[in-house]
Order: structure tokens, then sequence, then C-alpha cells
């Protein structure tokens, strides 16, 4: 896929999003959050679906985590589990304390929408998804760090490497002694199963709620489903990895969301 098609793949992620929003009617009560995240810049995790799908690409990036690093010396870690986008998504930021050691772990999970958990006085409530927290002591933070080191999370990444969004993948990014760095774990590759780092979450993690299960190797999406069945419904993306990050921008569209609003 080339870079201009990507751009071609991000900008159509958000006029889907542009779309249903404005047809349920929703335009006059979104449009100050969309002046506000004009630039589409990452600012870190939020439980807000809106602000969320508008800044995911940052996100992935981990944009915000790279403007910080070296400042203050904290150690940040941004773990992103993709296990097609439309259905289930979750995310670890975690933050390094550098004076008493330790960190602190916020945990997301957003699966497909759940209906039942909208509500007239929050109308994103059934798509907010599941926030939860964890303090790590000092000796729970080396040894997570020690596991992605021997998982090589602080290597180069596979260049050139496609994920489609209804695929299977861990993104990994952050900072670590004022370096930053960033990798993947596409499924199915041995990257992936011989990584260690999942089950050490699996044991941590803060949510309550479980890991999907994998489909057999064979039957993983590779690449984006064909264009009849992309018109079926979901949004559907394609990112590529670089040397150090993401192909492409992935914060480009603030022109796009203020011609999307009307009056604009």
């Amino acid at each position: 896929m080339s870079r201009g098609h990507q751009r071609s793949v991000r900008t159509s992620f958000l006029a889907t999003l542009f779309r249903r929003a404005f047809r349920q009617g929703a335009a006059a009560a979104m449009a100050a959050s969309l002046l506000a995240l004009a630039g589409c810049s990452s600012v870190g995790p939020t439980d807000n679906p809106l602000a969320r799908k508008l800044t995911w690409f940052s996100y992935l990036n981990g944009d915000d985590l790279r403007t910080r690093c070296g400042k203050d010396g904290a150690d940040r870690y941004r773990l992103i589990f993709n296990a097609d986008y439309n259905r289930h998504v979750r995310t670890y930021d975690i933050i390094g304390d550098p004076e008493r050691g330790g960190a602190v772990v916020e945990a997301h999970v957003i699966e497909a929408t759940d209906l039942a958990r909208l509500t007239l006085a929050d109308p994103f409530s059934a798509a907010r998804g599941n926030t939860a927290t964890l303090q790590l002591s000092a000796a729970q933070f080396d040894s997570f760090v020690g596991r992605l080191r021997e998982d090589g999370a602080f290597d180069p990444p596979p260049q050139g490497l496609r994920l489609p969004s209804n695929g299977f993948y861990w993104l990994i990014n952050g900072c670590r002694a004022g370096q930053w760095f960033f990798t993947a774990y596409p499924y199915p590759s041995s990257r992936f199963t011989d990584a260690r780092f999942p089950e050490l979450l699996r044991s941590i993690d803060p949510t309550g709620i479980a890991f999907p299960g994998l489909p057999p190797a064979d039957e993983a999406p590779r690449t984006l489903p064909p264009s009849g069945q992309l018109a079926d419904g979901g949004v559907f993306f394609e990112v590529q990895v670089g040397r150090d990050g993401l192909v492409g921008p992935t914060a480009p569209f603030g022109a796009l969301l203020l011609s999307a609003l009307p009056g604009y």
C-alpha cells in the first residue's frame, strides 16, 4: 500500500465516523469536541470514544510520549493489543516513578459497542469501554521492563510491516531512559507467539476482562477485507511500521474536522 493510499484509508476512517455521527443528529453536541480535537494529536489514553477515534493513529504512534521523552526523567510504556479493531482493543499506559520506583498502569478495554450500556445522560456510554488502574511495585515494574527487553521490545521494529485493523497484533512504544522506542508483534508470527509479556499483562490486568481467543493461524486476517465487504459496516484501516514509528502523518486531519462541521 502506497503512502498516498494509506492517507486515503485514514481519511476514509474519519469520514465514516463523521457520516455516522451526523446521521444520528449529533452534530451540535459534538461540535465543541471536534474543534478541541482539530489537531488530532493524541494527549494520551481516554475513555471518550470520539477523542479516541480522532486521535487513534497519533495514539498508536505514541506522538504524545515522544514529545515528552527525556524531559522529566519518567519512563513511559504503551502497549496496544488490536484483536480486530471493530471487536476488541485493549491498551496499557504505564508511567514509571523515577523517585520512588514502581509505576502506575492505566488499562482500557474497548469492545464492540454494548447497547445495554447506553444512557440518555451519556450518549457515548455504550462505546466508552472499561478503564482500570493498578500500582506496580518497584520489583514488579523491573520484572515488566525485563520481560519487554527479553521479548525484543527495544530492538528495531520489523520495517515495512502492514497491519490491517481487522487483524491481530501488539504495538508497543514509549520512552526508556530518555530513548524513544517503537515495535510491533503481528499475528501469526513467531515474534508474536514467542513473546512472554502478554502472559505477564494477563497476570496483572486490573480490568477483569478476559483476552479474546486467537483465530487459527491460517484463518487470521493479513489484509483488509475486499472492498465489497468494507461497505458492510465497521471502520477499516491499515497502518505500516517504519524505522521508528508508523509510516506517514498520524495527526494531519485538523482541516478535515473543521470542514465537517456545519457553518465552517
